[in-house]
């Protein structure tokens, strides 16, 4: 049997040293039967708060996967233009 956690949005998670903040989460139920939820997020990077944006996700897990993913695409992007311009890109 699978335990159930309840966690009402705002709140931060902190994904490979870096916190994101999960400002909202909007439950979609499709047609066939999947259930998607869109998960807003704001990034806080080495004192760089991000834009929010929106991530569609079916799980925590898949949910977990795509905002490691998200964090390589910014140290990708500090690595190859510095963090004034990510800083830049980002807010």
């Amino acid at each position: 049997m699978e335990a159930s956690r309840l966690q009402i949005p705002p709140f931060s998670i902190e994904v490979d040293g870096h916190v994101f903040d999960v400002i909202e989460v909007i439950k979609t139920q499709l047609l066939n039967g999947e259930t998607w939820y869109h998960v807003v997020v704001r990034l806080n990077y080495k004192g760089i708060k991000s834009r929010t944006y929106t991530l569609d996700v079916r799980s925590e897990q898949d949910l977990l996967n795509k905002l490691k993913a998200e964090i390589t695409k910014v140290k990708f992007m500090e690595y190859a233009y510095g963090i004034d311009e990510l800083r830049r890109l980002i807010t």
